[in-house]
């Protein structure tokens, strides 16, 4: 606005100048000097017609001392070439060339009586010209001072009264009310980065009005960003600063009750139509909640990220465990099968020995000193083992006491010596004062095993046989010869040991049972406590634990019956009853399969069969007398399933079950085994004992504790005081929280101590006290199955 009003103001002059409204000075003074030489011409003419020259002379040095523009004033008669006077060396100054010129020299010719008389020549001194505005004359100095001067004089005013107009009038009222209907606060300023209108909602963020905010600056408020208190860093200031959008910068607001607010900041700039800023436009959305709600989100996500990291130390912890045992930091049978599969593969490693270590007498050692002393040997042993091996090979707690130790690329020679090396240290270390021996067997893929478990078989071979021919030393495979003697005692003990019915395996069928039906699990459970109750007196003990197989397993068949016919609430089918007769032949395949034991699967195949011959299925038609096994598994099976509720009758009155089995004798039950379990339910015993309270053991627990049964059945069978005392000491260890177990325990120490080779009655008592309390933790396979039945 300032230069549009100079340049006005300029060309008003220079168009008055050229129409000649603005006086020019040098044409005035031109004019002035030929008015001038008019008179003095007239004064000589006057003075010629006279002939007072004196008179003349006086006048014109009077005129030339006068008048500042004349430099010098000449006189001639006419034909006459000298001056008839000459004032301020006027013959030196006076051009006859020069024609007549305002500016430098005027002649006159005079007349006198209307007849020539003479010539007036004067000279002018040069035009008094003053420079203009940088040296530059009129009318250019006018025009330009002009513009300078009214361009700089309406900017000062324009500044100074704008100030106090209106700014917002620069915005239209309908922009106005438009703009007070967004959410977020907006804010116009101008170049100066003052406010020229800001919206409702910046109103009521500011709680400012219109009249207060206008006119201000937007840096008057307690503005900062989180990394930076500078002003000039402001988004507004950066926009009219780079000339371009700053967007979503965060910024907080300090309120006058020391709180604060986050808002997001968006700048745009304003170009006029020269691409030059006129202004910005800034918008301001409020973020509190939202940047709340990240503060919140970044704490959980840290949390998390924590959470993350534990888990990840929790899952490098757990693939520890899941690899190595965490006692000896050896790793475990898992990891070192599936590494040891692939040396096995690996065509590049054609020398692979293994050996498998035990150390001695390590039973004794927890016997004598306790298990925490067994845990630092075995500790020990594992820091040897992995300290000598080193990164040449694989070390494995394989169970126990035992260790595998698998080393590729180098000979058996080599492995020989390694193995007498560990052999000589380990005998001469010492944990916690107790000190151990090991014995040795190794074995490697030179001798041509079949597989990585033959190649395990026969070290574990070699092992057996060092431990038998005095521990402490290391046997070979390929010299294993040399033990005659020893490998006989293997081979028998193999015979012997084919015969044994592991009770993990008895475990593992009765769980799944205990899965497929619990109702039957619990029904085979009862019958194994009756049946050992009715055979105590009539069985050795190594009979008695084959029986208390059969009966647990003798409905392990029903797994092959379909839920239709097994579960069925009504009376079966010819068809349905065939499928359901087929369940006998079923449990014994699989109880001859799982156990290889043809007794168990003989017995469990005849307790259907009819005592005295007759019926679908008789001895007489087997050709073979009833077991008596299978009779009391048969009396025992048939009374339990009338006493106890069935999908398709109520439970009958335990007296006339017994009725009925007595009615039923010979016929179809073993009057001996009916007349013994009649004796002892009608004296008071309705199935095993009730008085103790049912001790409540996990899985494993369980598991652990039912394997103790196989091995009281032997203690007491030989009467084995020691090995009696060494069972009961580890079931006191596995059921700790077990009244009933501490109590037996501690009854069956001190009746131990008492006890003489001839006397051992009480401790037997006491035996048989604890195989039943073993005999209780059935129950928790049956639980585990109805309460994962629940959950499904």
């Amino acid at each position: 606005m300032s230069l549009s009003i100079g340049v006005g103001c300029a060309s008003l002059i220079w168009i008055g100048a050229s129409l000649g409204l603005v006086p020019d000075p040098i044409v005035e003074q031109g004019e002035s000097r030929i008015k001038a030489t008019h008179t003095i011409a007239l004064n000589v003419e006057t003075f010629a017609e006279n002939r007072r020259t004196v008179n003349l002379r006086k006048i014109l040095e009077r005129t030339l001392e006068m008048d500042d523009s004349l430099d010098s004033i000449g006189i001639k008669k006419q034909g006459y070439r000298s001056y008839l006077m000459a004032l301020g060396k006027h013959k030196t100054k006076w051009d006859i060339d020069q024609r007549n010129d305002a500016g430098k020299q005027i002649g006159v010719d005079i007349f006198a009586n209307k007849r020539p008389w003479g010539k007036l020549e004067i000279v002018f001194k040069p035009f008094e010209t003053r420079s203009g505005l940088l040296g530059i004359g009129f009318p250019f100095g006018l025009v330009v001072f002009v513009f300078s001067s009214s361009s700089l004089f309406s900017w000062i005013i324009l500044s100074k009264s704008l100030r106090y107009l209106n700014p917002s009038n620069v915005v239209p009222s309908r922009v106005r009310s438009a703009l007070d209907t967004l959410a977020e606060g907006l804010v116009l300023l101008n170049e100066a980065g003052e406010i020229a209108h800001a919206n409702e909602a910046f109103r009521s963020i500011s709680a400012m009005e219109s009249s207060e905010l206008l006119g201000g600056k937007l840096d008057q408020f307690g503005w900062k960003k989180t990394n930076s208190d500078d002003v000039s860093s402001m988004p507004w200031n950066l926009c009219l600063e780079t000339q371009q959008r700053v967007s979503k910068q965060i910024v907080n607001l300090e309120l006058p009750d020391s709180s604060s607010r986050q808002f997001a900041i968006n700048a745009t700039p304003i170009f006029n139509g020269k691409n030059s800023v006129r202004g910005v436009l800034v918008s301001f959305d409020d973020v509190t909640a939202l940047e709340n709600k990240n503060v919140e989100l970044a704490k959980i996500i840290g949390s998390l990220r924590n959470s993350r990291d534990e888990v990840a130390r929790q899952n490098e912890r757990l693939n520890f465990l899941a690899s190595y045992d965490p006692l000896t930091k050896c790793m475990n049978r898992r990891s070192f099968f599936e590494l040891f599969e692939k040396y096995w593969t690996d065509q590049n490693c054609p020398l692979l020995n293994l050996m498998m270590l035990d150390i001695d007498h390590f039973k004794g050692i927890n016997d004598t000193y306790g298990h925490s002393v067994g845990d630092e040997v075995l500790i020990l042993m594992g820091d040897l083992l992995r300290k000598s091996v080193g990164d040449r090979g694989v070390v494995c707690r394989y169970g126990g006491e035992e260790f595998i130790v698998l080393i590729p690329g180098i000979t058996i020679d080599q492995f020989e010596s390694f193995a007498n090396d560990l052999r000589r240290l380990i005998e001469q270390a010492e944990a916690n004062g107790v000190k151990f021996t090991a014995s040795f067997g190794l074995s490697c893929k030179e001798f041509i095993p079949m597989d990585p478990q033959h190649l395990l078989d026969q070290a574990d071979e070699c092992l057996y046989i060092a431990k038998r021919a005095g521990r402490n030393q290391t046997v070979r495979f390929d010299q294993r010869t040399e033990y005659t003697d020893v490998i006989k005692e293997l081979e028998l003990s193999a015979e012997q040991k084919s015969n044994e019915i592991p009770y993990s395996a008895v475990t593992g069928l009765l769980s799944a049972l205990s899965f497929r039906c619990p109702r039957t699990a619990e029904h085979s459970i009862r019958v194994a406590d009756l049946c050992v109750v009715v055979a105590e007196k009539l069985m050795t003990r190594r009979e008695l634990y084959q029986l208390e197989v059969a009966a647990l397993l003798h409905d392990i068949g029903k797994i092959g019956v379909p839920d239709s016919v097994l579960l069925k609430p009504g009376p079966l089918t010819d068809d349905e009853w065939v499928l359901m007769r087929k369940h006998d032949d079923i449990g014994a395949e699989i109880v001859r399969n799982a156990l290889s034991s043809d007794t168990v699967a003989h017995y469990i195949d005849c307790h259907h069969q009819r005592f005295s011959g007759g019926g679908n299925e008789s001895a007489a038609e087997a050709d073979q007398a009833v077991p008596l096994a299978s009779s009391i598994i048969s009396v025992c099976d048939a009374y339990d399933a009338m006493v106890n509720e069935r999908v398709y009758r109520a439970a009958m009155p335990i007296d006339d079950a017994l009725e009925e089995l007595q009615r039923n004798a010979p016929s179809q039950f073993d009057p001996m085994v009916v007349e013994i379990l009649c004796e002892h339910i009608r004296s008071g015993h309705h199935g095993p004992k009730t008085d103790l309270v049912r001790p409540v053991y996990s899985s494993k627990q369980a598991t652990a504790i039912g394997k103790h049964i196989e091995e009281l059945y032997e203690a007491i069978e030989d009467e084995d005081v020691n090995k009696l005392k060494s069972v009961v000491c580890q079931l006191r260890h596995e059921a700790s929280n077990d009244a009933n177990v501490t109590d037996v325990a501690d009854r069956l120490d001190e009746a131990i101590g008492v006890a003489t080779n001839d006397d051992l009655d009480e401790v037997l008592v006491l035996a048989t006290e604890v195989m039943q309390i073993c005999r209780e933790s059935r129950t928790t396979f049956v639980d585990a199955a109805e309460s994962i039945a629940a959950v499904d």
